[in-house]
């Protein structure tokens, strides 16, 4: 039986983020994509944090699956909740695949500047917001279908949401202490020119992993499942089917 799948989309996006992809991979498993809440057809919460979220999952993946086990794979703000699953939940957790992320917590300047957008977006400067932000998620080469699609899905979220979504990134947990006990296997993707997050970050994530595997794709910026899917794919594919193998070997 193939091990089913949880997709975790980044800020500011929806589940649509993972159409791409998704389609294919439902060919060969169960695929679950739920929504941080007040992200597409998500209930708002004005206090979800990630730790909230990430056992929020754990439940839907305890509740929806045969052995009460997924692979989880995040992006960015969705590679946050999958180690935040992965610290509290290890049983729930039969892989990971984390893309465009990183373990450690914000900069108090970051930090600080994510409360500060919160309380602005609040007084109706979303757009404001968006125009400095969507710029830097994708590689300047990226296709215009890219770059349409990210501006397509942040711009129909709920700017309340948004706020409430950039306080949990803010408060959120350092899990660089706790990578070592991530003992599931692992796949660490980067773009080689994220503007978010530099390549060296996602080396010390996966070097602090026992069983990592890194790549990092050229002319790629950060959110690379959405730039280059089919690469992506591919190479998730070969961590499946090795989670695959080794559960049928049980």
């Amino acid at each position: 039986m193939a091990t089913p799948i949880v997709l975790l989309h980044p800020f500011p996006f929806d589940a649509t983020f993972w159409n791409p992809v998704a389609g294919r991979l439902a060919a060969e498993r169960a695929v679950h994509a739920p929504e941080f809440p007040g992200f597409g057809a998500a209930p708002a919460d004005p206090d979800a944090t990630i730790a909230s979220f990430a056992d929020a999952v754990a439940a839907r993946i305890a509740r929806r699956t045969t052995t009460g086990r997924a692979v989880v794979c995040g992006v960015s703000m969705g590679g946050y909740i999958a180690l935040a699953l992965a610290a509290r939940h290890p049983a729930r957790v039969a892989g990971l695949i984390l893309v465009g992320t990183r373990a450690d917590r914000d900069s108090e300047d970051v930090r600080r500047g994510r409360f500060e957008a919160a309380t602005a977006i609040e007084l109706g400067q979303v757009d404001t917001f968006l125009d400095d932000v969507l710029p830097r998620a994708t590689h300047p080469d990226a296709s215009e279908d890219s770059r349409a699609a990210v501006r397509a899905i942040a711009r129909r979220q709920d700017p309340t949401a948004i706020a409430t979504a950039l306080r949990a990134l803010g408060n959120r947990e350092d899990r660089t202490g706790q990578l070592a006990g991530m003992t599931m296997p692992a796949l660490v993707v980067h773009g080689a020119d994220d503007m978010i997050i530099p390549v060296d970050v996602a080396e010390r994530t996966a070097a602090g992993l026992p069983d990592a595997r890194l790549v990092v794709m050229p002319r790629t910026g950060h959110l690379a499942a959405l730039e280059r899917p089919d690469e992506c794919l591919q190479q998730a594919q070969m961590l499946l089917r090795r989670i695959d193998a080794e559960q049928a070997a049980r």
